[in-house]
């Protein structure tokens, strides 16, 4: 895997990557007053600057907002949503953690094409999955890995 590759892995996988709370709620059209409250209550979480003035959130936690607010707009009660949100959460540590251990390499073929390297089969390690996007198609394919591997 090439570095830049590996650090983007890293990066997606830790929880690094913050963001303001104007930010938070530019990005999520949640209210900084209500993203307050929802840090009083318990339901997210935020980390503060020295002075314990700003708060910055963890992607993870833009994704808690963006479930809560979208039960919220089905109707759901604030309690209910950060109850569905917390089942929702399960999703998406599976996805983060395929992110992290299953993309072994990104590259691009042509315009609006690109190549994912999913990495070897269980039961097969000298073959190896890969995806196609080709335009607005995408397409999963099997091959004989090489020896860089």
């Amino acid at each position: 895997m090439d570095p830049l590759s590996e650090k983007i892995r890293k990066l997606i996988a830790s929880k690094e990557l913050k963001i303001s709370m104007s930010e938070m709620a530019r990005v999520t059209d949640v209210s900084t007053s209500q993203l307050r409250y929802w840090e009083k209550k318990g339901y997210i979480k935020s980390e503060q600057d020295e002075q314990n003035k700003n708060h910055y959130f963890t992607l993870p936690v833009m994704f808690q907002v963006f479930t809560i607010k979208d039960f919220l707009d089905q109707g759901y009660t604030l309690a209910m949503a950060v109850k569905k949100e917390h089942k929702r959460r399960e999703l998406h540590q599976i996805f983060i953690r395929f992110i992290a251990d299953c993309i072994m390499e990104v590259k691009q073929t042509g315009e609006k094409k690109g190549e994912i390297n999913l990495g070897p089969l269980a039961e097969e390690p000298t073959k190896e999955v890969y995806a196609v996007i080709d335009g607005q198609q995408t397409s999963l394919h099997i091959r004989t890995r090489t020896m860089k591997d």
